[in-house]
Parts: C-alpha cells; structure tokens; sequence
C-alpha cells in the first residue's frame, strides 16, 4: 500500500485500514493539517474520550484507541496528488471537525465526503465534544455540490451514484443547515434567551421529510446548541446560573420545597405514564442528585430513561439515556443486590 488518505482524524475513519498493511509497510499518510492537532489532543485527553464515547454509545467496555498512523503529508487548503497514475484532489472542508476534507478524483467522477454528507442530518453539534462548524459545513456542501460529481462515496452509509441524485442531496442538505443558522442568528440578534432559541428554531418541515434528512443519529437541537456556541458565550443568560451553587444543594432544596423525594418520584412517575418523558428525567435528576443511595430514585431513574430511549429517535442521544439507565441498574446492584 503507497498512499492512505485520511478524511478526517476520527477514530472509526483513521484507524481500521492498518488491517490492510502487509508487514512493513509504511505507506504516505495524506490529511489536512490539523489532523495531526488532533491526535495530539488524543494522546493527552484520551482518558476523556474513552469516559466520553462510552457514554455517547451507552458501552462501558468500549475502549478509545490509543496508536495513531500519524500524517506524514498536510495541506491547509488544497492539495493536488497523482497515485498510480490517477490525478486526486484534496481540499479543506470544516464541518463535523476542523481537519475535514473531500477528495474528489475527476477523471473518475468519484467524491469521497468522508462524514460531511451521509443519509442523515449533518452530525454538526455533539453534547460532549469539540465544537462543530454549521456554517462552513453548509460552504462546502455547495462548493462539492458544483463539481458533477458521478458517484458520491460517503464515509457512513450507502454510496450514491448520478449527477443529478449527488447535487441534490448536497445542495438540499446544506438548505437544511442554512435554514436552522438563519433562525438561530435572527433570533440572536433580537435578543431571544437560548432557551428561547433552542426551543423555537425548527427544522424546515418538508425538508425534514426527506429520507436522508432524517434525524436517526443526532438532533436539530444539538446543531443549535453548536451554532449558540459558535456566536455566542457559555452562559445561558440565567442569572442563578452565573455563580450557580452546586447541583446537590439545588436539588436538596427543591426536593425540600416539594415535600421529599417520594412525592417527586410520584410525579416523575405519572409524567413518565403521561408520555411526558422529557419533564419526568428532570424531576429524576434532582431526586437522584439529592439522595443517590435512595434505591427508589435509582429504580425510578432506570425506568424512565429507558422510556425515554424507546421513544427518541436520534440514536445520539438515545445512547446518551441508555447511560443513564446502565448507571441507575449498576447503583441498584449496589444498593439492593438481587432486585
């Protein structure tokens, strides 16, 4: 093998193909060069990303890689490569991470998207990881979008094959992202809180029809949470939430004020039955921050966020609940052996 190219340095694009290496090999590592940033960042935060994805993929056995064939050839824009005779194309596309590009091979029509365009929602916005990049996500969107490109190879999912088929999903993805950019910086700019914000921008209703805009990985919410970050601070704009106190103590008094943690488990339970999933996990997170070795509050926990993930369609974040009730089945063993 000569040449390897990364789209990007994540782990499930930048680490199976060693499994193609013959003994010895040492072939050219091509990558934009922040790819090399990254692991860098992997190397010394790699107890994080393992704690990280072990909860994105509700798995806690799974373990974060730690060797990396590092880059051995970077571009910062654009690269123009030959390889066997074939000519290739890199070019720099900021979108799920900032060390993103395409590949595209003219002679052969063939574009090579890496996770910038899959049968799904861009993945643009991620709770626990770095930020995502919406705008420039959209940019490049369009600009592959002009290149008549035949077949459409993305790094997940199932290759797509004509001009016509690859133009429209590129163009009508990146009208997905620019409508919820649109919503979120009007909405800034009128000086909406972001829980106004994150509750009242919507996906474009016919867009979110379409089969590969379909919100089974991550959220629209999470995209918008991205774009509050790329424009504005952390703060949410509460004033309690400024120099807040800590979790505990809020949860304590909240509990006091509602009479004791049975009588929130009742209502957590109710609003759980009432197929108001989203209201009863937080009414569980304050019984269970305010008293962690109630066996009840863990088995109510375990309960609802499995609901909770039966109904949510975005695996992300469906992963993300399981967690939670990985967690809550592991306090319960320790609380209550055998229940």
């Amino acid at each position: 093998m000569r040449s390897v190219a990364y789209t990007h340095g994540h782990s499930d694009h930048a680490c199976s193909f060693s499994l193609f290496l013959a003994d010895g090999d040492r072939p050219e590592v091509i990558a934009q060069e922040n790819c090399a940033k990254r692991f860098e960042r992997y190397d010394s935060m790699c107890g994080f990303n393992q704690h990280i994805n072990r909860r994105q993929f509700a798995d806690p056995d799974r373990e974060f890689p730690k060797d990396f064939l590092r880059p051995s050839l970077t571009f910062r824009d654009s690269f123009a490569h030959t390889v066997g005779g074939v000519d290739v194309e890199f070019h720099a596309a900021k979108g799920e991470t900032d060390d993103h590009c395409y590949i595209w091979i003219p002679s052969r029509g063939a574009l090579f998207v890496g996770d910038n365009a899959t049968w799904k929602i861009p993945n643009a916005g991620n709770p626990l990881k770095l930020q995502r990049y919406p705008i420039e996500w959209a940019d490049g969107l369009e600009q592959m979008a002009k290149l008549g490109a035949e077949w459409l190879c993305p790094g997940h999912d199932l290759v797509l094959r004509g001009a016509k088929n690859v133009r429209t999903l590129l163009r009508t993805q990146a009208q997905y992202l620019r409508s919820l950019i649109d919503q979120v910086r009007n909405r800034m700019n009128a000086g909406q809180s972001y829980d106004e914000i994150l509750h009242g921008v919507q996906p474009d209703p016919e867009l979110a029809k379409l089969p590969f805009l379909r919100s089974v990985y991550n959220h629209p919410q999470f995209i918008v949470r991205d774009l509050l970050r790329n424009w504005g601070g952390w703060w949410d704009g509460v004033g309690g939430s400024l120099l807040p106190a800590p979790r505990d103590e809020q949860a304590n008094e909240i509990i006091k004020l509602a009479g004791g943690v049975e009588s929130v488990l009742d209502r957590a339970l109710t609003l759980a039955e009432e197929g108001n999933h989203r209201l009863a996990c937080h009414l569980i997170d304050w019984t269970v921050q305010a008293e962690p070795g109630s066996c009840r509050a863990q088995m109510a926990r375990r309960d609802v966020y499995r609901g909770r993930a039966e109904v949510e369609t975005a695996g992300m974040a469906r992963g993300f609940f399981l967690t939670e009730v990985l967690e809550a089945e592991h306090a319960i063993a320790e609380l209550a052996p055998g229940a």
